[in-house]
């Protein structure tokens, strides 16, 4: 950690927005560069800009880290490029994992920087610009708080830094902090974030908040880290009624709702659209062009890695690899899969051949097989499917304007839903079930809303094509809710994060194997997962190597 401090003040930070040139400022300037609110706001800009690396959201957290379920897998059995990860068979001295650990560091050695240096220059400043810096203080807290969440629910007890100082002690000084230590450090950061920052819909102070933290994407994240609490390992129980009471203050403002049309969301996500009615937290990601220079670079490879294929062509597109993949038997066991939309919009039984559709089956006549009749066809149909389907969510030919397109294979101009209000929802159900042993008519009526927006259905409306079947006890209203997450959230970084909370990691990767071996024979066998992965090992990440040699204090996870 003190390596990752002394490059990071190296770094440039500071863009003017999300859409406009971005503008760098030398960190190591930042305490004369800091006099105002909007000099404060440019440094800030910095700070949330550092979350867009590939090493955080832009590669790592939002894909390949997410891969290893039940519902995606990568598209081959070779463990090279990044695919180690991918199927559970990379080792404590891999360069990902090492590398995610230091940038989610860096963002905490950021957020501690900029607290200090604009507490500092606060004093000086006007009372108009106060308040508004009394906002990004909240919004730099928040943001240190989710480098924590997300460090915590990797690697388990990790160091609590939260001062520059800190950071330059000697390594050997280092030691692992407490995982209930580390929670209570989160939801205390948020809980008073929360009553800080104001609805984005109703802020009267910054002149624009547009991808930036507020109330409801603080409740909803700290609604989010209560029920991982409350979860597998810690298993804290009693944060249930903190989850429940978050969701309700959200849901209850009534700023927030889904958006009409399911499919809204992904045209959004692929052209920077924000739009703080569904969309809690998004994390930015714009360059006009690739530089060589990566500091110069805010593009991530959303709907690169997690899209649709596209062969090498003379579009602006250029192509799209699409490593991830959708597991061909949770697209075939989706309930309700003609009636749900979601279903057609997650995965894709297509490719594109410069802009034109191939389908990834067709008959002897060459006519196209959708997916949802292929699975009921021969053997030879379903070999077609034997490395699953792409991602459609984030199908950057079918979404994205040119305009915001980037001549470059790995990279895009795609954003990344870290939060969303359909997520609220199902953690409020998931919250009043546990705390009442089973589901209440609040609890019924938001996995409802949900499952009839997927349908295009009025959201307010009862509908026996959409609505659970009533009646159910906990354990399968828990059992619906699960397969619920992964209907609206699939492909979304959270499918992992949400089977190791259940307990259920393990389990779920061992029947998807005898679920492929079932679909078609020979499907089980092509998966590495199903060898690799370890029960009471894999639930964590390994604490990085070369950062265990240095900090000797530090003992490792699990069997790793």
């Amino acid at each position: 950690m003190k390596r990752t401090a002394t490059i990071f003040i190296a770094l440039l930070l500071g863009v003017t927005s999300c859409r406009m040139e971005e503008t760098f400022y030398n960190y190591i300037d930042a305490t004369d560069y800091i006099k105002d609110a909007t000099s404060a706001r440019n440094v800030l800009y910095g700070v949330y800009r550092n979350m867009s690396t590939n090493d955080l959201y832009g590669y790592h957290l939002s894909i390949i880290f997410d891969m290893p379920t039940d519902i995606s897998k990568v598209d081959e059995a070779s463990v090279v490029n990044g695919r180690d990860v991918c199927w559970n068979a990379h080792t404590a001295d891999n360069s990902r994992v090492l590398g995610t650990w230091s940038a989610a560091y860096n963002v905490i050695y950021n957020a501690n920087d900029f607290l200090e240096k604009v507490t500092a220059a606060r004093e000086d400043m006007p009372e108009d610009d106060k308040e508004i810096v009394d906002l990004y203080i909240a919004e730099a807290r928040s943001i240190r708080a989710l480098m924590y969440f997300e460090l915590v629910r990797l690697f388990g007890g990790v160091t609590l830094i939260t001062s520059t100082a800190q950071s330059f002690q000697h390594p050997s000084t280092f030691v692992r902090n407490d995982p209930e230590e580390i929670y209570s450090f989160i939801e205390g950061e948020l809980e008073e974030c929360a009553g800080i920052l104001p609805w984005a819909q109703d802020d009267q102070v910054r002149s624009d908040n547009s991808f930036m933290f507020s109330k409801a994407g603080v409740l909803g994240l700290l609604a989010r880290v209560y029920a991982t609490h409350a979860g597998y390992p810690q298993r804290k129980t009693g944060k249930w009624p903190d989850c429940e009471n978050c969701c309700r203050q959200i849901i209850e403002a009534g700023y927030n709702s889904l958006l009409t049309d399911y499919e809204t969301l992904w045209k959004n996500c692929c052209n920077g659209v924000w739009d703080p009615t569904e969309a809690l937290i998004q994390i930015c990601f714009y360059s006009k062009s690739i530089s060589s220079l990566s500091s110069q670079n805010n593009s991530g490879y959303i709907g690169k890695w997690n899209g649709v294929h596209v062969k090498t062509n003379s579009s602006k597109l250029v192509r799209v690899d699409a490593r991830q993949r959708a597991v061909s038997v949770f697209m075939a066991r989706w309930k309700d899969l003609e009636m749900d939309k979601r279903w057609a919009l997650s995965a894709a039984d297509y490719s594109y051949d410069g802009e034109d559709l191939v389908p990834m089956c067709t008959s002897k006549a060459g006519e196209y097989i959708p997916f949802s009749q292929a699975m009921y066809g021969s053997s030879t149909q379903r070999d077609n499917f034997k490395k699953g389907l792409y991602i459609a969510k984030y199908d950057l030919t079918k979404y994205q304007d040119k305009a915001n397109m980037i001549s470059d294979g790995n990279y895009s101009n795609a954003n990344w839903y870290l939060l969303r209000y359909s997520d609220v929802l199902l953690l409020f159900a998931e919250a009043l079930n546990e705390i009442n042993g089973g589901p209440t008519d609040e609890a019924y009526e938001a996995v409802n809303t949900v499952r009839r927006r997927a349908f295009g259905l009025p959201v307010d409306e009862p509908s026996e094509a959409a609505d659970l079947e009533p009646g159910m006890d906990h354990d399968r209203f828990l059992t619906a809710l699960q397969d619920e997450r992964a209907y609206e959230l699939c492909f979304e970084g959270n499918r992992k994060q949400d089977l190791i909370r259940w307990g259920i990691y393990y389990r779920k990767i061992q029947n998807t194997i005898y679920e492929l071996e079932d679909f078609r024979e020979g499907f089980g066998i092509k998966s590495t997962l199903y060898d690799k992965t370890v029960e009471g090992k894999h639930e964590l990440q390994p604490i990085p190597q070369r950062e265990k040699d240095l900090m000797t204090q530090y003992t490792q996870n699990p069997n790793w």
